[in-house]
């Protein structure tokens, strides 16, 4: 019985298609060169399950020709508005041309419901973008779609789809424009200014999620849990609340802002840190007193200002910084952040280039945190992940070349006896092991007209004098870049601490070598400060590699809890601006 009412449902639609629409020869033609034919697919009885009603059969026959005709014959008008034609083309010959979001009873209401949902909800999202822009479009002609206009459902669920890909392009790889950054950055390196950021495209496919998963399950799935993404996600939430209201009023300088006066400027100024979340004690009484002053450190804190409790002039201009300015600069750093590797880490190392600070977080918990030095105005700190590999104790230094030919050589020049006082060594390669040169007798005048100082291999060993210090922390990487000691500690009291020649010097070597100890065979923390306290060279390898993250957030969530914003040290804020979504 269940052949014979297949076999009934087979003629009744071959007949009724061929009596409700026609193609022309042209058309079949060409739908044919691309998929199956309309014979092949009406006779896949397979699709339809045992309860399937005339209409179903009626319905995805005509919707299906209709689609193949709008994406096949009349490709080139219907892709003329539809931004994602690759994956447009993708999902629908994956999905046999059938449609994505209607059915024979009429719109996937859930599927649909879901989709607006997301995008109404997402405070990321402009207001003046085209996303929002095609969903409140959308979602008005749907209320005013016709249930009997069928080629107005198809274009609709291109549409649908082609919306469906950019939300979710965006919700998954963000707002900046990469390529258009990098083009920046090849520029500054032609000008002789080191400058590199390595991005991690995050690894799905979003044609496939679309047939496996609903879209509330695909959006938890692809939001980052790494680098305090969420949380910063409630500080926005919070920051478009007061953007909402108005902003804040703009604090002025006064005399009254000052530790036990009271009056309007003092009320002003606890409201103004309210909204802000600094100032937490109950009330606002108009009065500078303890609580005033601890709510104006915390508030310093937050924005690398010194904490001293007191209204100056640097701390009055962040007071007043726009808001909206704020929300710029958040939605700036959570796009960063989707570019970040984002896989859980038991340990890991993360470097923050604009808050001169390394952090090591252990199961989700800060452990150490230290300052840094990282590259200056001309020797960018490179952006990018990797892994530390061995640790050297007393370590040589390899000079590169380009330092030997733009200071090394020059200096010599200057002063003959500029390499031995500062202890360095020549050599022919850069086995340490290898007999010296006697630079005496080398006219480095003539080694740099003849471009032949790559004939000379510049080291310095260990010593106290050893620009590495006593500890290297190796992640071997194209830029050759590593996290060092220093024997120049001067600089770390320093709070803008850009000197580097991309390296970064941190300030607390020993304190990270003990954090590998428990982990690591080869790191006995003992026997290590035996081995410093002389000259020797030591390479520790480790059997388990810790992530290093370099990361360059100008605003980002702290251990603290609190959201934390810094100063543009590289200007890349300024080269990274998001496109409007």
């Amino acid at each position: 019985m269940y052949l014979v009412k297949v076999i009934s449902f087979l003629i009744a639609t071959i007949f009724l298609a061929v009596a409700l629409e026609a193609m022309t020869v042209n058309s079949v033609e060409k739908v044919s060169a691309v998929n199956s034919s309309f014979k092949e697919l009406s006779g896949n009885h397979k699709n339809y399950s045992k309860d399937v009603t005339l209409s179903e059969i009626i319905y995805n026959e005509k919707s299906t020709k209709g689609l193949m005709k709008l994406l096949v014959t009349d490709e080139k008008k219907t892709f003329k508005k539809i931004k994602h034609k690759k994956f447009i083309k993708k999902v629908y010959k994956k999905n046999r041309y059938a449609p994505l979001w209607f059915t024979y009873k009429g719109i996937k209401t859930k599927e649909v419901n879901d989709l607006f949902t997301a995008i109404k909800s997402d405070i990321t999202l402009s207001q003046k973008g085209n996303i929002v822009k095609s969903y409140k479009l959308l979602k008005k002609t749907i209320a005013n779609l016709k249930k009997e206009d069928e080629h107005k459902q198809l274009e609709l669920d291109i549409k649908l789809s082609d919306l469906y890909r950019s939300y979710l392009g965006y919700h998954i790889y963000g707002a900046i424009p990469w390529g258009n950054f990098q083009r920046k950055l090849r520029s500054l390196r032609r000008n002789h200014i080191a400058a590199n950021w390595v991005t991690y495209d995050p690894k799905y496919n979003i044609a496939e999620l679309m047939f496996t998963h609903s879209l509330p399950e695909i959006i938890s799935a692809t939001t980052p849990n790494s680098f305090g993404y969420k949380k910063m996600m409630k500080e926005l939430k919070r920051l478009k609340k007061v953007q909402k209201q108005g902003g804040w009023r703009k604090i002025h300088a006064s005399s009254g802002l000052r530790y036990g006066k009271s009056g309007k400027a003092v009320k002003r100024l606890i409201t103004r840190l309210k909204s802000e979340g600094d100032y937490t004690c109950r009330g606002n009484d108009g009065h500078f007193g303890a609580c005033l002053k601890k709510a104006i450190k915390r508030f310093q804190k937050r924005h690398g200002i010194g904490q001293t409790g007191t209204i100056t002039k640097y701390t009055l201009s962040k007071l007043n910084i726009s808001v909206n300015w704020k929300i710029e600069k958040i939605l700036l750093n959570l796009d960063r952040i989707k570019r970040l590797p984002d896989q859980p880490e038991d340990r890991y190392i993360m470097v923050n280039i604009p808050d001169f600070r390394l952090y090591y977080k252990e199961n989700g918990r800060e452990k150490l945190s230290m300052r840094v030095v990282v590259g200056d105005k001309k020797h960018h700190t490179p952006i990018f992940s990797n892994k530390v590999s061995f640790i050297v104790l007393n370590p040589y230094w390899i000079i590169p070349d380009s330092i030997v030919q733009k200071e090394m050589i020059p200096k010599i020049l200057k002063n003959p006896d500029y390499l031995a006082q500062r202890g360095y060594e020549v050599h022919r390669s850069y086995n340490p092991n290898s007999a010296k040169i006697n630079t005496k007798n080398i006219n480095w005048a003539r080694v740099m007209r003849n471009g032949q100082t790559k004939r000379y291999k510049f080291m310095q060993p260990p010593g106290a004098k050893n620009a590495l210090g006593k500890i290297k922390f190796k992640f071997p990487n194209r830029f050759s870049v590593y996290l060092h000691d220093t024997p120049a500690k001067k600089y770390f009291k320093k709070a803008r601490r850009a000197f580097s020649h991309g390296c970064i010097r941190i300030s607390r070597p020993n304190a990270l070598l003990a954090t590998f100890a428990p982990h690591e065979r080869s790191v006995n923390f003992n026997r290590t400060q035996h081995v410093l306290r002389g000259n020797k060279k030591r390479q520790l390898n480790l059997s388990k590699h810790v992530p290093v993250h370099i990361v360059y957030l100008t605003a980002w969530i702290k251990n603290d809890g609190l959201l934390h914003y810094r100063s543009d040290v590289y200007n890349y804020d300024t080269k990274q601006r998001r496109t409007i979504y």
